[in-house]
């Protein structure tokens, strides 16, 4: 497992890098694909913008977009120090995740968007910069606007699926039919990957063996992820890690 902090660098084919990380309490993952030829370096979510501008900087490297999985506030924590420290960063995410009435919210951090998205749920659109390419799916239902990424041999999935399960969707914002129908997406998608891909949570939380790892093969989620495994709605709606008592719900 990775250290707070810690970078998991790896190279594909095409010499497209992709570094890997977990930040803060809540044991974020963050993602970054970056192609040094061109001077591009695209993170998903940054928790810890300090750590990540100083861990970059190191490889002759800066950050130049931000791709936000969607707005809450464990997400768009490391929001305000990267502007701060890298002025110039474009900053995209979908139009959904940045409505006022959400941002007033506790649970959403407040994010200013340089580039949107607006392309309908459960489709696709191709992303690129320099040599990198994703696709960015629109996946709402743990929350408004949330996207996932894959591309460069891993699948981003931000809180729409966890290891072993998928985001919760009590929260303000939160619509279980649209995640129910944004899992079913994210299955048809991952069946079509490499099942050697990596699918990269939004949290390191529990696997079905109780270890934590920091991913699982594509492979690995469809065979026992809970949620990708779900039948129907009303199976996927009663599973436990839906739906929490805890004050950030009401």
């Amino acid at each position: 497992m990775l250290a707070d902090g810690e970078f998991d660098i790896r190279t594909d084919e095409a010499g497209i890098e992709v570094w890997v990380t977990q930040m803060g309490d809540f044991m974020n993952m963050n993602t970054a694909w970056i192609d040094r030829e061109n001077g591009v370096v695209a993170i998903t979510d940054p928790f810890d913008s300090q750590r990540w501008v100083e861990a970059l900087a190191n490889e002759g490297l800066r950050p130049t977009h931000i791709l936000y999985t969607h707005t809450h506030r464990d997400h768009t924590a490391g929001y305000a120090k990267m502007k701060e420290l890298v002025p110039d960063v474009e900053v995209w995410g979908h139009h959904d995740s940045i409505h006022k009435s959400l941002l007033g919210r506790f649970v959403f951090g407040t994010v200013s968007l340089t580039n949107e998205w607006n392309h309908h749920p459960n489709s696709s659109v191709e992303w690129s910069a320099g040599g990198i390419t994703l696709s960015v799916t629109h996946s709402p239902g743990h929350a408004p606007g949330h996207c996932t990424f894959h591309g460069h041999g891993v699948y981003h999935a931000g809180d729409l699926l966890f290891t072993a399960a998928s985001g919760r969707v009590d929260l303000p914002g939160s619509d279980p039919t649209a995640q129910w129908w944004s899992v079913l997406f994210a299955r048809g998608i991952l069946r079509d990957l490499p099942q050697d891909w990596r699918l990269i949570p939004g949290h390191r939380y529990d696997w079905i063996d109780g270890s934590t790892p920091d991913w699982v093969s594509v492979a690995e989620a469809l065979a026992h992820n809970y949620a990708l495994n779900a039948r129907e709605l009303e199976v996927f709606e009663n599973l436990p890690f839906q739906r929490f008592d805890d004050d950030i719900a009401a």
